[in-house]
């Protein structure tokens, strides 16, 4: 092992220690936050009981698939703090898999020393106010995230067996993930669409053997109704937290919105220009650029949208924000950083997206800005600053090899 290496494997084993102590002091005091639910799921898996009951209703709704409560279950036979140190150090883990695997993607060759510091460095720390909402909370997204990056970076190897395999069951996470199928329909990406059908469906079915197959029917039969009733209300919706695509719309034209609407349409006309404006962004991912090779580009852009058409678009969910920034640095490393529309614009979203967090303006700052929307807006910045690489002339620069310098 170089010297290089053993300096940075050094730096990220003091960062996990200091981020695992953190956590360790904080989360008892925060009663576990999301991984709460995920502990008490599991246990409740175990006993053979009704996962999708809310006995505890201080206890947010378990709104994943019932395959989910049986890979976490293992966790249930330690006591809470200990299951959840566990589950901090596998989503660690896995954001450094995320961010080595996307890096393998994106580019294609290595890169000097200075460059590897800029793809590596600046993707995390412009998304470092969502990486720690899903560190502290205990969310599943870093997870997610992985599954689907390890999935596309095995398709690109060809192995579209296992790649459907790690996509199908990030679908049984959240269902969100399921955005990729249609487009390697159209892709013609026909085995990997055939196989992550056949996963999802073998998912679906996998807790039976400890259950039984009774009990894994009643939550099959559950699992989306209980996902409509409690994700779907108008609270949800007109949620400042919730920086959806649907929820700024609302908030911003709806006459029911209680954030000063700057128009009166009825919910369901907002609702229906929201996901009138997210039908035009997915048409766009799905043209293809002839003699352009663009599935990056195309990927970052359906990361996005995991988050943006996600009805309950909470902060967590726009980890994924670390792809979108590793493609655009790896453009602007192409042109060495000469193009300054891409740089500001990608500047601009780092700033609306976070600059307004609480550590930063405080409590009362942060839920404005939440009501304006600003992650929100982040995100569209970014879609159309990939939509600019996909379709200018400039993206014949951005398939250049980066050599060393």
């Amino acid at each position: 092992m170089s010297k290089r290496r053993i300096i940075i494997t050094g730096l990220i084993a003091i960062i996990f220690i200091a981020l695992f102590f953190r956590y360790a002091h904080r989360a008892p005091k925060r009663h576990y936050c999301d991984f709460r639910v995920y502990y008490n799921t599991a246990q409740r898996f175990l006993a053979k009981e009704n996962i999708y009951s809310r006995p505890d209703e201080s206890i947010t709704p378990f709104k994943y698939s019932a395959v989910f409560a049986l890979i976490t279950s293992p966790l249930a036979v330690v006591s809470q703090k200990q299951a959840s140190l566990i589950f901090f150090t596998i989503s660690f883990l896995l954001l450094i898999l995320t961010c080595v695997l996307s890096k393998k993607m994106i580019v294609e060759r290595n890169l000097s020393p200075g460059q590897n510091f800029i793809i590596y460095f600046f993707p995390v720390f412009f998304s470092s106010r969502f990486i720690f909402a899903v560190l502290d909370s205990g969310q599943v997204n870093i997870m997610i995230f992985a599954l689907i990056i390890a999935g596309l970076y095995l398709s690109q190897k060809e192995r579209d067996i296992s790649a459907a395999a790690l996509i199908a069951l990030s679908v049984m996470f959240k269902y969100t993930s399921i955005i990729f199928l249609p487009y390697f329909l159209i892709r013609r990406k026909i085995k990997l669409s055939i196989f992550m059908i056949l996963f999802m469906l073998f998912y679906c079915f996998i807790p039976a053997a400890y259950v039984g197959i009774n009990t894994n029917s009643q939550y099959l039969k559950n699992w989306l109704p209980f996902i409509t009733e409690t994700s779907l209300d108008k609270g949800s919706w007109y949620d400042a937290k919730n920086q959806s695509l649907y929820s700024f719309i609302l908030r911003t034209f709806s006459a029911d919105s209680s954030f000063n609407p700057i128009a009166q349409l009825t919910f369901m006309q907002a609702l229906a220009i929201s996901a009138a404006i997210g039908m035009l962004i997915y048409l766009l991912i799905i043209v293809k650029k002839k003699n352009n090779e663009t599935k990056v580009i195309d990927y970052a852009l359906l990361f996005l949208c995991t988050a943006l058409f996600n009805p309950n678009a909470w902060l967590v969910n726009f980890v994924i924000f670390v792809f979108a920034y590793m493609v655009i640095i790896r453009h602007l490393l192409t042109v060495k950083f000469k193009d300054k529309i891409t740089l500001i614009f990608m500047v601009l979203s780092f700033i609306s997206s976070s600059w307004a967090a609480e550590s930063v303006v405080g409590d009362n700052l942060q839920k404005f800005f939440e009501s304006l929307s600003t992650v929100t807006i982040a995100a569209l910045i970014l879609v159309v600053i990939l939509l600019y690489l996909k379709f200018s002339r400039g993206i014949t620069k951005f398939q250049d090899t980066i050599t060393k310098q």
